[in-house]
């Protein structure tokens, strides 16, 4: 193992940090491949690493030689290299608020020995071999001032890139005439036409022609406007194939279980979950946060906890992120779970973003967060197209929405530019008073329906005929269930749409779905109907 690729003074102290915070070992991904040089730094990383899996509350010099002295080997190291005293100075030394500096040069040193391994030539991003004192320093600040993400950029820039360029056949970078397979195009849209599963609201479904592969969806809300919890259900109508139906009370088979991931910047994961769990079962989420149910609610819960637990839903925290930790996480869901739809709960600033572009930017001064945000959703619509892979994500509104009769990007809080890289434009809030005026001959005609206390207005749309509309629901955020009501253009005059149907999955939903009283399902058996896939 090449120790010149190895700096004591940061592995001091990002241990000592370590000791101080051993929670950072998890936040932060430090892993044992970060200290492998020498045996001692890493029976330091491995002590503290186990106990704080153990639960030990202080990991101090005293944990820590209390745990290597019933290893003999290990404890010889340990003593060899007065390791006790090394821990007591590393924790006083340690400066907790820098811990995020040294650890960052731990890790390109990390990533550096990992390439050297794999045969590649270190030297072309950090010469260790030179000598001289002042060349070293320039050397040391040339490292000092690369981000990892860039080493990586340049890594891809020499090997693949440049190969592509020079080895790749050339006529698989060439273009082509327009007419050149177009007949296969139509026969193929004959065939299969471009649409995704469906999402919760029938009538968004038809406009948008379901959730879309290579395609990127953004709803945009006040706070607390409900955007998470429709986009929940939206991810719950494509991943998990039942839901309990409260006006037939039984349970229905949806035709739909696609792998999904959500990536929430907010929500802990249980409260993700208990969304999830109510819009399965039907039951208020209060009901179960509370713990008391009415008639059947606890049955419903805990047999959509069977369903739910069988579905590939997935769901990760990012409550600190940066571009390049969002499209890690997409990739890997990607690449081992065959995810292809994706819920990114949402954009908006955080200190690792600004960090990053900051960084990739070389520290430019002044740059706006309207760029940092236009940068962060050209990201991911270059995720959607490169993976073939769909993205629904939030954004909050700015302040204008209160008074603006026309609700469209102009709204976005942060950046209106967001809306030139998106593939569908939605703003959803509560009608207004004058909505309702307008809308009164309308919700005159209803029967048996609610009057609507959310509009849904579509400002933009790519490769569809319904733009520039507004969808009328009734919103039961308990559930977060959605009831369509009917749909207008932006004049408030009615426009006819009917919900979209698919024989294939209208049949699957008369077969499958069942009275309540008639599930007596084991979990084996939920599993095997959740395996149900509908390929578009």
């Amino acid at each position: 193992m090449n120790t010149a690729l190895f700096d004591k003074r940061s592995v001091f102290q990002v241990l000592g940090g370590l000791m101080k915070c051993p929670e950072y070992i998890d936040e932060y991904g430090v892993v044992d491949t970060d200290f492998e040089v020498e045996a001692f730094y890493r029976l330091i990383y491995s002590a503290i690493h186990n106990l704080y899996h153990q639960n030990v509350k202080v990991i101090d010099s005293f944990a820590i030689d209390s745990l290597l002295s019933h290893y003999d080997t290990q404890y010889q190291i340990f003593e060899s290299n007065k390791g006790v005293e090394y821990c007591m100075q590393a924790m006083e030394i340690c400066e907790i608020d820098n811990f995020t500096y040294y650890l960052e040069k731990v890790k390109k040193f990390s990533f550096l020995r990992y390439l050297e391994s794999e045969g590649y030539d270190v030297r072309k991003i950090y010469d260790y071999t030179i000598t001289d004192p002042i060349q070293q320093e320039a050397e040391m600040e040339k490292l000092d001032t690369m981000s990892i993400p860039e080493m990586i950029n340049l890594i891809e820039g020499a090997l693949v890139i440049n190969s592509k360029l020079k080895f790749c056949l050339t006529s698989q970078n060439k273009g082509q005439l327009a007419g050149v397979g177009l007949m296969e195009v139509k026969e193929r849209l004959k065939e299969e036409p471009e649409f995704g599963p469906p999402l919760q609201s029938p009538f968004l479904t038809t406009a948008a022609r379901g959730a879309r592969l290579k395609k990127i969806y953004v709803r945009s809300s006040s706070t607390a406007g409900g955007k998470t919890r429709t986009a929940l259900a939206d991810f719950c109508k494509i991943s998990i194939p039942w839901y309990y139906d409260l006006d037939q009370k039984k349970w229905i088979h949806t035709g739909y279980s696609e792998p999904a991931l959500v990536i929430s910047t907010e929500l802990e994961v249980d409260e993700v979950q208990t969304i999830v769990l109510a819009y399965v079962s039907g039951v208020p989420e209060d009901h179960i946060l509370s713990g008391e149910y009415k008639g059947n609610e606890e049955e419903r819960v805990d047999q959509a906890i069977q369903y739910i637990s069988s579905s590939a839903l997935y769901i990760e925290t990012l409550f600190n992120f940066s571009i390049q930790d969002v499209e890690t996480v997409i990739k890997k869901y990607h690449r081992i779970e065959g995810v292809n739809y994706v819920c990114f709960d949402y954009i908006h600033m955080s200190t690792r973003l600004i960090s990053e572009i900051s960084g990739e930017t070389h520290g430019m001064k002044n740059l706006r967060e309207d760029q940092i945000l236009f940068l962060f959703i050209d990201k991911l619509k270059t995720l959607c197209n490169t993976l073939g892979i769909f993205i629904l994500t939030m954004t909050q509104l700015n302040g204008t929405y209160k008074d603006s009769p026309i609700k469209d990007e102009t709204m976005l809080r942060g950046a209106k530019s967001l809306a030139d890289r998106i593939d569908l434009g939605e703003i959803s809030l509560p009608p207004t008073q004058g909505d309702l005026k307008a809308v009164k001959p309308i919700i005159a005609k209803l029967v048996n329906k609610p009057e609507p206390n959310l509009v849904r207005h579509i400002y933009k749309l790519r490769r569809g005929k319904l733009s520039k509309i507004r969808i009328w629901q009734y919103a039961d955020l308990g559930t977060c269930r959605t009831t369509d009501l009917f749909v207008t253009n932006y004049d408030y005059k009615l426009i006819p749409v009917e919900a979209t149907q698919i024989d294939m999955v209208e049949e699957a939903i008369k077969n499958e779905s069942v009275n309540s009283e008639e599930i007596t399902m084991t979990n084996e058996e939920a599993t095997e109907a959740a395996k149900t896939l509908f390929d578009w």
